[in-house]
């Protein structure tokens, strides 16, 4: 086989495999494990505490995933439109101890507000059975994974806002941007 035909050949094996594993889904009602990760200035940041306010976003991603980046103006236009209803967004890097130092000046450079933690053992992402990012997951209040997709492909954004949409109560939708709730 020639080198040519070779690279091919893995090329397409490897598509089918990102294909797959995007389609990957926990079972219905699987409850994603508690854990606790520390953010960009050394504080611990729990998933159960963030829960008690609402729903929240995880997303596995790393410096050198290019789609991962291309992901963050969507998640922020998401974590914009619900904030105010209480959705937090927590984007887990898997950078390793090498990449990690990247992590805050890119961050940084991309002008995000959401919540962004460190997981260099990957012992978090390896508990969500995270086996290539990106990996966006949605959890709702009592722990349930309502919503996961792996990759990144423009049609991701809208069924992620379509899934948080669900999850809040009328009065507290993308147009008010959680206005209406934050008043109740």
């Amino acid at each position: 086989m020639t080198r040519r035909a070779r690279a091919a050949l893995i090329a397409v094996f490897a598509a089918g495999f990102v294909l797959a594993a995007s389609t990957i889904s926990f079972a219905e009602d699987a409850v994603a494990p508690d854990f606790t990760l520390s953010n960009l200035t050394g504080q611990d940041v729990t998933l159960s505490e963030l829960l008690k306010d609402g729903p929240v976003i995880v997303d596995f991603w790393a410096t050198w995933c290019k789609p991962c980046i291309k992901a963050f103006p969507d998640l922020q236009d998401v974590f914009d439109s619900y904030e105010g209803c209480g959705l937090r967004v927590l984007a887990i890097s898997i950078d390793g101890p090498r990449s990690g130092s990247r992590v805050a000046s890119l961050i940084k450079s991309k002008g995000t507000t959401f919540e962004v933690l460190l997981d260099p053992s990957q012992q978090i992402a390896k508990k969500l059975h995270v086996t290539s990012v990106p990996r966006t997951l949605l959890i709702d209040t009592s722990g349930k994974i309502t919503y996961a997709v792996t990759g990144y492909r423009p049609t991701n954004h809208e069924q992620l806002k379509a899934a948080v949409s669900a999850l809040f109560p009328e009065g507290c939708d993308e147009a008010s941007g959680g206005a209406e709730a934050a008043v109740e």
